[in-house]
């Protein structure tokens, strides 16, 4: 691939793509309501509208993803033998990547504290000997200081990462993102930059002010501070020193050498005193400093972002952020979830962090895109210890949109697509995807116009009977969709299919098929509709109550994993979905269909939407699957090995080369 970078500018290959910013939802059609679920419109629309426009160019397809994993943070402490000295061990001490002393101090400090109030350490000691003893505010600063590590980690490789709010660790701050502590052995961002440190430069740095006999001495003390804090200023713009580099230390040794002449009975304690206030006035503009070059790392870009409506900042750039739900729970107190153990909960030896990375919205069918996918993974196992794929854990979500929003027509497609192929989908992956209703629940499962039409209960149909509302269509709208599903539905699928996927086509809005195939409070979806409007995505940018919606529509569907080469092969699955989706006629889709569903199989789905020969080989090669060829499977057939819990360093397989 020919790199058009002559200045090595951006962090990674690219071939310097522009895109058109998209249009507006004016240019679709289409006018808002006010009413706070509904849009308003007339019955009387033209097709063309309520098919959605269609000038011919259906947009950029891009992708985003989501990367669930556990890392550790630090070894939980222990009580030693005498039952009153603590200890942090690394059950692992041949692992090099990282481990936060920071942390594991904390960790001894709060115990420290539990003992001064009076209470038994033993108290708090868990089935396999580690103290327990969560609290929220520990747990907070414990996954702040792992995002700014994280996002070090990212910033490191060259991925343009910003740090976004986080209800979950940010929630005291309205309107910007903490700036940590961090020590001298795990120095910040600010602190790293430079190869040259800011000392050297202000070893020389010296200033006298003067006493001035024509102003009052409370008029002088001011005037010496400024003077001193002025010429403190001017000596880093003379050096070029970025002021949020210069460390504290650097400070008050600076303020020592900051001194008065001809002051008339000035003692050694007042002049100590202005030099007090002296540091406290710099390390305050030393604060603001950091908190501007935060601010401005948080306005950046990444160069292979794709331009959407409506896209907001944090999908503009890599992110880090705590997923509370990517808990280890699945793993804890399980004996058949690890090997070669010798405590009572492996998992429990370390403080873990939840991590989950989103990518910014990235172009389909671009090589340099998929190269970002391998920088990501691959600079995040190379430093830290993550837990290799799990059972239930974690997942991979990602996100599929284009610059011009979807159609109500496009979705609709997509839900036939996928209702039909969702257990040949799920069967590329992982045996407990396919059994996750809590997490992962199928459209002919756990959605609501399932259980409105198949329930056993009849409560339940009644509850869910928002669902099937298509005798509240116009007629001629009615029969317009009735001519759609019989184009794009083939006619060799079951009566219970062809029913549910009547409704699917009598759907009169991107709004309604969400509300009705989407998450609800029975079960989250496999595929999870973030997208709303009457007949394009793009109105509901513009709807106050729906903007947040990145309009995409997110597949949950395959386990979490660092592995690049496994996602980047999933999301050209996905992306020749949506070729499927967008771009055949109604004959070729309809065909597609027919030939599938008379032969359910992975190999025949991959050839049915044209998935190139490399990435089918990937998915169907034997070694990937189970004893039964029915699931994915990884070679320690989904039980973690406790001698080797972490994945290896690189981008490729999570358990080594040899399973490239």
């Amino acid at each position: 691939m020919e790199v058009e970078d002559p200045d090595n500018y951006y962090p990674y290959p690219t071939k310097r793509r522009r895109y058109s910013l998209p249009p507006d939802s004016t240019e679709v059609g289409g006018a808002l309501g006010n009413e706070e679920d509904d849009y308003d419109y007339n019955e009387e629309e033209d097709d063309e509208y309520m098919a959605g426009v269609d000038d011919g160019d259906p947009g950029k397809g891009t992708f985003g993803v989501e990367l669930e994993f556990l890392c550790v943070q630090c070894p939980r402490v222990r009580l030693a033998e005498d039952r009153a000295t603590m200890i942090t061990q690394d059950v692992h001490p041949e692992e090099t990547r990282w481990l936060s002393s920071v942390m594991s101090g904390w960790e001894v400090e709060s115990f420290k504290r539990l003992q001064q109030e009076g209470k038994e350490l033993i108290s708090f000691k868990g089935p396999n000997g580690c103290l327990n003893n969560d609290t929220e505010d520990s747990e907070v600063w414990r996954n702040r200081y792992s995002r700014s590590k994280l996002t070090r980690v990212l910033r490191k490789k060259g991925l343009v990462t910003i740090k976004w709010l986080d209800i979950n660790i940010d929630n005291d701050q309205k309107d910007y993102v903490h700036i940590n502590s961090f020590s001298e052995s795990e120095a910040s961002d600010d602190e790293r930059e430079s190869t040259i440190p800011n000392a050297r430069h202000l070893n020389d740095f010296q200033s006298i002010y003067t006493y001035d006999r024509t102003k009052g001495r409370n008029r002088n003390c001011s005037l010496a501070l400024l003077h001193w804090q002025t010429e403190f200023e001017n000596h880093h713009k003379t050096h070029n020193l970025g002021y949020h580099r210069t460390r504290m230390p650097d400070i008050e040794r600076a303020a020592s050498r900051c001194s008065l002449a001809e002051w008339p009975f000035q003692t050694d304690m007042q002049t100590q005193h202005l030099r007090a206030i002296l540091v406290d006035r710099l390390r305050y503009m030393r604060i603001q400093a950091k908190q501007a070059r935060e601010d401005e790392r948080n306005s950046a870009v990444d160069p292979l972002h794709v331009p959407v409506p409506g896209l907001k900042q944090q999908y503009k750039a890599w992110t880090v952020t705590v997923d509370t739900s990517v808990d280890g729970n699945g793993m804890r107190f399980n004996p058949g979830r690890y090997t070669n153990t010798y405590s009572h909960d492996p998992f429990d030896e370390y403080l873990w962090y939840g991590a989950e990375v989103v990518s910014p919205v990235l172009p389909l069918g671009d090589a340099s895109a998929q190269q970002a996918i391998r920088d990501a993974c691959g600079c995040l196992r190379d430093a830290l210890r993550c837990h290799k794929p799990m059972e239930v854990s974690t997942g991979l979500h990602v996100h599929l949109g284009h610059t011009k929003g979807w159609t109500l027509f496009q979705a609709k497609r997509f839900a036939t697509f996928w209702y039909l192929a969702e257990k040949t989908m799920l069967s590329l992956h992982r045996r407990d995807r396919d059994q996750d209703y809590k997490w992962c629940a199928k459209i002919g499962e756990g959605t609501l116009l399932h259980h409105a039409l198949f329930s056993d209960d009849q409560q339940e149909r009644r509850l869910c009977s928002l669902a099937v509302n298509s005798d509240t269509l116009p007629p001629a709208r009615k029969n317009r969709y009735r001519g759609q599903c019989a184009k794009n539905v083939p006619g060799n699928v079951t009566e219970n299919q062809k029913l549910m996927l009547t409704h699917i086509w009598n759907f009169n809005s991107i709004d309604m098929l969400n509300k009705c195939l989407g998450q609800n409070t029975l079960c989250r979806t496999g595929v999870k509709w973030r997208i709303r409007g009457l007949s394009s995505s793009l109105e509901g940018r513009e709807n106050p109550r729906t903007s947040g919606e990145p309009g995409t529509i997110e597949v949950r569907i395959m386990q979490g994993t660092l592995d690049a080469d496994h996602i980047n092969n999933w999301v050209v699955v996905l992306e020749y979905v949506m070729r499927a989706v967008r771009d055949l006629s109604d004959k070729e889709f309809l065909g597609m269909l027919e030939g599938f569903v008379f032969w359910p199989t992975r190999a025949r789905l991959l050839g049915a939407l044209k998935v190139p020969s490399d990435v089918q080989d990937y998915w169907l090669v034997r070694r990937r699957r189970d004893v039964f060829d029915v699931y994915w499977q990884y070679p320690d057939r989904d039980e973690v090995d406790w001698a080797e819990p972490f994945m290896v360093p690189g981008h490729k397989a999570t358990h080594g080369s040899r399973w490239d």
